[in-house]
């Protein structure tokens, strides 16, 4: 494979949604930067990454969480009542790719029409967009280093779009 791309199938032991309410939301951002140990939480459209964990504010009181710590969904179902957010687990809905290297822009712009330079997306951005038709949460983590989550149900399609998209860099056995 050439040193200039790569894309892995990344798995996550949890991720969770939550979405709180808007009379509640003071209290959430306080329950979930307790619980991460955080001083603030990500603002709108970024991404924190501490141990294996990741916080993005996916839109204001909804965020997403993926960590290798297992009981992530039994933690926060503790500290987080009904009465002030929804969470979801979305460990067996989602999957995702880990997409790195020179051209890993290159073969998203054949698809996606953002800008993906430092000085429009800098580094741990999220977004919500659309490859190949294929609802995502594209996370920059570096100019050249990107992770990619599906719904499962539609990840074969998105891969196989990825590698084909892979191909005119010298990319072929992947995933």
């Amino acid at each position: 494979m050439p040193k200039d791309l790569s894309i892995n199938e990344v798995r996550f032991k949890s991720m969770v949604l939550i979405k709180c309410w808007p009379d509640t939301s003071e209290n959430i951002e306080t329950i979930i930067i307790s619980y991460l140990k955080l001083s603030a939480l990500p603002k709108l459209g970024a991404v924190h990454i501490q141990k294996n964990t990741y916080i993005a504010t996916l839109s204001p009181g909804h965020y997403i969480i993926f960590s290798d710590h297992q009981d992530l969904l039994s933690d926060l179902s503790k500290i987080i009542i009904p009465e002030n957010a929804v969470i979801t687990d979305v460990s067996q809905s989602r999957r995702g790719v880990h997409l790195k290297g020179i051209n890993a822009s290159l073969v998203l712009n054949k698809e996606i029409a953002i800008d993906f330079s430092n000085e429009a997306m800098p580094a741990n951005t999220v977004v919500q967009t659309d490859i190949h038709s294929i609802g995502v949460i594209l996370i920059k983590l570096s100019s050249e280093d990107f992770l990619i989550f599906s719904y499962s149900s539609f990840f074969e399609s998105l891969s196989r779009w990825l590698i084909d998209s892979m191909k005119e860099y010298g990319c072929y056995d992947l995933i």
